[in-house]
């Protein structure tokens, strides 16, 4: 009997244990064109401030936003993605150092104690000048200049923290809009072409993560490029159709709660194409008169017609026997004035100075007739004694008197030149100095004036224009504000033959106990003639000011009162002259009782009740438009079939809220539907399978077939969701602004 034969069964290959699957969720990561659009939004945003700021402020923020993004690169890129966003920080610290206290700082941008007390001081200024400020454009100085660089960089940090960090881009898009309230705050227009960069800029970053896929993936480019031109159409469109900020009575903080005391600013340089602001009052300075008569204060002078309007001119310290000439040819009066805290270069006198005891810090400037203050700071408490005298009415101006001896005042640019032909034709050759006086003053105050702080020149689109071309406007739209009524006075004063100049100053203000109180809002300038034997005589011609009574707020127009007989003298007969006469133009006012052509037939619109609809119908289409754009993504996806209708399902359980990881496996996906709406496991299930199918050429392709299935995996995972949730991923789906890879690829 033989052994049996046994055969060695091979050998089992050893197995080796399968590496786990890392489920970490990976680093996310934003593309290229997701962190340029969101690097951009500052200053695409900061563009639509111009009105307010101009464009000065340009290359000094786009140096520290471009500085602060790099840094921000390459930090996230060796580091984390916060660590990006604290790199921009602290360049934008060293930005804030080297602006405001590189001098106290280490190496001009390391910030020390001593640095950061004086960049604090310095920041407040800028602040206190934006907040004060009275016309537009500002002034870029250094200290404004400082807040605009700051603002910025603290809107780019928040940009990248939120944006790029916390992957937030619709977040990040509300924050760098912020500095769209200043022109609404300053009731300037914001032109379409100026909030298009941020508009873009901002579409384009919400469009980012779908471009970068595409980048990637190949994917095709409607979807974006039709979100970036859907944006750009209502960056063009809401300008045309929401309310002006002329029309939104909103105004700047006063910065009480961050600076006490909120010291008012007073800047006389105010260009004739500004624009006013009123900043809620404070109190300049109270005083009392021997009299106990109110009266006009003046500041300084501008006695010099420049290229761009009436300028002061270089201070001469100097004491006269009489302060400003003809104030010994009235009767005199004592003023006692008691300064509130204040930032200015003079200090109020009386409007016709004789003497005064100069406070400690300040001194007469003769030459623009001003008593100046060294430091430009003026403390609470100061107070001081002038003598001086009120202008004399015009009715009883001397007659037969001339202007001799003030050449100097007669001067005006090539120009102005079309504006003192206007003044030269308002009278005869024969005229004395008081009649010229009165026939310009009579031009000035016949008809109906309109003060208004908000331009519409012709020939601006809206703006102010600059310079002369402004004042030119003024006399054909007849409604500006006091400084264009000075301006234009004086001009046509000086055209006249009678030496004139701008003075600014202060009206009586309001009357309190002992004395008279007054404020920013009383701020104003006025023209001011020679004639021979009374002096400098005011010759008013701001509508509502001629009897003490400040001028009207906003943009309320206020009709010029009627002159009397005896204000007025008899309007002469216009000759030709080169620039057409302002009583003739088009844009004037008819004076009253001169009949008007009657409106021709036609239909009545309402047409503010019509914006109000578009404003609303506008609105609703915003807050509709993501809802809008994946709705359509939705229709696309499945017009491909079962791949799409899975890329479909997939992005439905992003919109509820689930995170994958890209790496996820369809079975996972599956699964993860299946635990969040068990209702839909089916339907999923179908999907997938179908999708499998599809990738291999084995399954349907055709539109139509799975959404049904479609449909109902959707509904499942949004009825699980609680209703507040529903609504927020209908209005803002986060599917929008993430990728969904495909089958494929995963």
């Amino acid at each position: 009997m033989t052994a049996p034969a046994f055969t060695a069964a091979p050998e089992r290959p050893a197995t080796t244990a399968a590496a786990p699957r890392d489920r970490r969720r990976p680093r996310s990561r934003a593309g290229l064109v997701e962190t340029l659009a969101l690097a951009a939004l500052p200053v695409a945003w900061l563009w639509s401030t111009q009105s307010v700021l101009g464009t000065e402020w340009l290359w000094p923020v786009l140096l520290a936003v471009v500085s602060m993004g790099i840094a921000a690169a390459l930090a996230r890129a060796a580091w984390s993605t916060f660590a990006g966003s604290a790199a921009a920080a602290i360049v934008g610290v060293g930005w804030t150092t080297a602006l405001t206290a590189a001098d106290d700082a280490l190496i001009g941008v390391i910030p020390t104690p001593a640095s950061v007390e004086e960049s604090l001081r310095v920041l407040t200024v800028g602040v206190q000048d934006v907040a004060w400020a009275i016309a537009t454009p500002i002034a870029l100085e250094p200290p404004v200049l400082a807040v605009v660089v700051v603002a910025a960089a603290v809107l780019a940090v928040h940009v990248d923290l939120i944006g790029l960090a916390l992957r937030a881009p619709a977040i990040a898009i509300l924050f760098a809009a912020v500095p769209l309230l200043l022109p609404i705050a300053f009731r300037v227009d914001v032109p379409w072409w100026h909030a298009l960069p941020g508009v873009a800029a901002s579409a384009l970053a919400l469009a980012a993560p779908s471009i970068d896929e595409r980048l990637v993936l190949g994917r095709p480019w409607a979807g974006p490029i039709g979100l970036v031109a859907v944006a750009a159409l209502v960056a063009v469109a809401v300008p045309l159709v929401a309310p002006s900020p002329r029309e939104v009575d909103v105004d700047l903080p006063t910065l009480d709660d961050l600076f006490q005391p909120s010291t008012p600013i007073l800047d006389a340089s105010i260009d004739l194409g500004d624009e006013l602001r009123r900043p809620d009052p404070r109190s300049v300075f109270t005083y009392a008169t021997t009299d106990g008569q109110p009266t006009v204060t003046r500041v300084t002078t501008l006695s010099q017609a420049g290229p761009n309007g009436f300028v002061d001119v270089e201070p001469q310290a100097a004491e006269p026997a009489v302060l400003v000439e003809g104030a010994d040819a009235a009767p005199l009066l004592q003023m006692t004035v008691r300064m509130s805290d204040v930032r200015a270069e003079s200090l109020p006198m009386p409007e016709r100075a004789l003497d005064v005891a100069p406070p400690d810090g300040a001194g007469w400037d003769d030459a623009n007739d001003a008593l100046r203050v060294e430091s430009g700071v003026v403390e609470s408490g100061l107070e001081y004694t002038a003598t001086g005298s009120r202008s004399p009415l015009l009715e009883v101006l001397p007659a037969g008197t001339g202007s001799t001896g003030h050449d100097a005042w007669l001067e005006l640019p090539p120009e102005a030149q079309a504006i003192g032909a206007q003044g030269a034709a308002l009278v005869d050759e024969g005229m004395s100095a008081g009649g010229r006086v009165l026939a310009v003053h009579g031009f000035m105050t016949s008809g109906v004036w309109n003060y208004s702080e908000q331009l519409d020149l012709p020939g601006f689109a809206g703006g102010g224009g600059t310079g002369w071309d402004a004042l030119a406007g003024f006399l054909e739209t007849r409604a500006g504000y006091c400084v264009h009524y000075a301006s234009a006075t004086a001009t046509l004063l000086r055209g006249a033959g009678v030496p004139s100049r701008v003075v600014i100053g202060f009206l009586p203000g309001a009357e309190i106990a002992g004395g008279r109180s007054v404020t920013t809002n009383d701020f104003h300038a006025w023209a001011e003639a020679w004639v021979d034997g009374a002096g400098w005589v005011r010759v008013e011609t701001t509508p509502g000011a001629g009897t003490g009574v400040a001028s009207p707020e906003g943009d309320e127009t206020t009709p010029s009162p009627t002159p009397s007989a005896t204000s007025a003298a008899p309007t002469p007969t216009l000759t030709p002259s080169a620039s057409p006469s302002p009583s003739a133009s088009p844009g004037a006012s008819a004076a009253p009782g001169q009949p008007t052509a009657a409106p021709g037939p036609g239909i009545a619109i309402d047409w503010a009740a019509v914006r109000g609809w578009l404003i609303a119908l506008g609105v609703l289409l915003l807050l509709a438009l993501p809802m809008l754009v994946r709705a359509a993504q939705r229709a696309l996806r499945l017009r491909r079939g079962a791949p799409g209708a899975w890329l479909e399902l997939r992005a439905s359980l992003a919109d509820a809220g689930v995170r994958l990881p890209g790496s996820a496996t369809p079975g996972e996906v599956q699964a993860a539907i299946a635990a969040r709406a068990p209702a839909g496991a089916a339907a999923a299930d179908r999907v997938r399978l179908a999708a499998e199918r599809a990738v291999f050429d084995d399954g349907p392709r055709e539109p139509g077939v799975l959404d049904d299935d479609v449909r109902r995996g959707r509904r499942a995972l949004a009825d699980a969701l609680p209703p507040w949730r529903r609504v927020l991923s209908a209005l803002l789906p986060p599917s929008l602004f993430r990728v969904v890879p495909p089958l494929h690829d995963e």
